[in-house]
């Protein structure tokens, strides 16, 4: 995923490469926090991106993220991935509005990260609280806009269930799309994607179902599959299985991992996930592509994507 943070330099490359790989969307996170810092606001990020949206015609599933740390529901670290508290929902929705009203080329909007997992504190009605009062502003700004359920980590049918019809907050009605991320054996994709849909149509959603994140490591050291453990040219293997086999399965819509991530760690295996090598560029500002970068560009150029 890219950041309203990270480098112009970085922001510029990644749409590039995004772009020239012919694949539809780049997944990019839009931090309210940082457009909303205390006491003042900084829409410059924002109008960068949505610049690159329209000058590389790439569409970005945009991901509402951090909640301005002056406005949650809960103090310390975890501050900014908590739902406002309750005296501030009203500005939490216009703050969304804005940002969205203000990046006027981005059409899709995803309710967070991960909300189930490291990305949400506070569970799973709290979550339906931030996501509604969200796809609230999402809606004013923009009502033709698509939203998407925050990506879940793992495939819960309770939390699912308690999201989708949460008495105050039920957020089936809300989104058009459901997500997930999956990621494992290469074997195990169709089924995990199977077990996800069933779960989501249990519970009366009936929608697209989109895979949000989905990778495999370029590192021998960090690769989990058995099959596939000789370093780059397997990531490229198995992305361009897996990517295929999602599709088959019914995945409306598929993202990959497209930078190496470094924030936790180069010990971690997503340090390497990326079809692109990061964060170095080339001498002229291009990202620098992996045998696995060429294997999701055939893969789109197929007329199904499969």
């Amino acid at each position: 995923m890219l950041y309203l943070n990270s480098t112009a330099e970085a922001q510029r490359a990644l749409f590039r490469a995004t772009a020239a790989a012919g694949v539809r969307y780049l997944r990019m996170d839009f931090a309210i926090g940082l457009v909303f810092p205390w006491g003042e606001e900084d829409f410059a990020a924002v109008d960068r991106a949505d610049a690159l949206a329209a000058a590389y015609g790439v569409e970005v599933l945009g991901v509402i993220t951090t909640t301005p740390w002056y406005l949650a529901a809960c103090a310390g670290d975890e501050a900014i991935r908590c739902a406002p508290a309750p005296r501030y929902e009203r500005l939490w929705t216009r703050m969304v509005a804005r940002v969205v009203r203000r990046a006027s080329n981005v059409r899709v909007w995803q309710l967070g990260n991960e909300p189930d997992g490291f990305g949400f504190v506070g569970g799973a009605s709290e979550y339906a609280r931030w996501a509604s009062l969200a796809a609230a502003g999402i809606r004013a700004a923009r009502p033709d806009a698509t939203v998407v359920l925050g990506g879940l980590a793992y495939a819960n049918e309770p939390f699912i269930a308690q999201v989708l019809h949460d008495p105050a907050h039920p957020l089936l009605g809300v989104i058009d799309v459901a997500s997930v991320h999956l990621r494992g054996a290469l074997s195990a994709l169709p089924t995990a994607f199977a077990s996800a849909r069933g779960m989501f149509l249990r519970q009366g959603f009936d929608g697209p179902l989109w895979v949000t994140e989905t990778g495999y490591p370029s590192r021998a050291e960090h690769q989990w599959d058995p099959a596939f453990t000789r370093g780059a040219r397997d990531q490229a293997r198995w992305l361009a299985r897996g990517l295929r086999s999602l599709v088959l399965a019914g995945a409306a819509a598929v993202f990959v991992t497209f930078r190496d991530t470094r924030e936790f760690g180069r010990a971690s295996p997503f340090a390497s996930e990326g079809v692109l090598r990061w964060p170095r560029l080339d001498r002229d500002g291009r990202a620098r592509p992996k045998p696995a970068y060429w294997a999701v560009r055939r893969l789109a150029a197929t007329p199904c994507g499969c």
